[in-house]
């Protein structure tokens, strides 16, 4: 296996140019780029399956309909892989945790539907909780919920999820050892590229993708030590 394996963080993609989300083409150019380097796209719950490939994940955060209408096709084509971890609460609605924000912008969540359609071209999903909350501001009881309800949710309609991202990207020690009884793999927000010798499971590092990462940029991001000295 590689050595360091980057898992990438976007969110929205979308076919306007803002600092809420990236445009659909500098998309499909940052992940042609990543072929170009030699890098194959993995699920993240395939992280430690054993192969000498350069790896590395792509992982969009609170699934945007928008990830479904302009990625999913190009991902589905070129049979690219990648993680989208799902608000449960959110599925088919909006994005209601972020209406505090000064500049908020409220954008379509994906459907049950869409949700299936990313699984079926073989793309992966995960848990980003029930409803977006803060989980070091919550009791024992009510981060336990949000943690865990995700995955009796998915279970009845048939769907196994083992992976999952912190609201936040905000965890504690309480947090982290309630995820790590009921997923295999959990992301942060901490910046970083994967190592299986630095890292655990449970408290994964991600490089950050912005509105305006250029390839020369994701080049320095991926493939030099730039993340790891974050």
């Amino acid at each position: 296996m590689n050595n360091k394996v980057p898992i990438l963080t976007y969110h929205d993609i979308s076919n306007k140019i803002n600092n809420n989300s990236i445009h659909y083409k500098k998309f499909f150019s940052h992940i042609n780029l990543m072929r170009k380097l030699g890098y194959k796209s993995i699920n993240l719950s395939d992280l430690n399956k054993g192969t000498k490939e350069k790896k590395f994940i792509i992982t969009f955060d609170d699934a945007y309909e928008n990830v479904a209408k302009y990625a999913l096709p190009f991902l589905k084509k070129n049979n690219f892989k990648a993680t989208c971890f799902i608000v449960t609460k959110s599925i088919g609605k909006y994005n209601f945790w972020d209406h505090h924000q000064p500049n908020y912008i409220k954008k379509n969540i994906m459907s049950l539907n869409q949700i299936k359609l990313w699984i079926s071209a073989g793309l992966e999903v995960g848990s980003h909780t029930l409803n977006h909350l803060n989980l070091i501001k919550l009791n024992k009881k009510e981060k336990t919920k949000e943690i865990i309800g995700p995955i009796e949710y998915f279970k009845k309609k048939g769907i196994d999820i083992k992976t999952f991202s912190y609201p936040f990207g905000s965890y504690d020690k309480e947090t982290v050892n309630i995820v790590k009884k009921y997923y295999d793999y959990a992301v942060t927000t901490d910046r970083g590229r994967y190592n299986v010798n630095n890292f655990k499971n449970s408290t994964l590092p991600r490089v950050p993708i912005n509105y305006d990462t250029s390839l020369f940029k994701l080049f320095i991001k991926t493939s030099t030590f730039y993340e790891d000295i974050k």
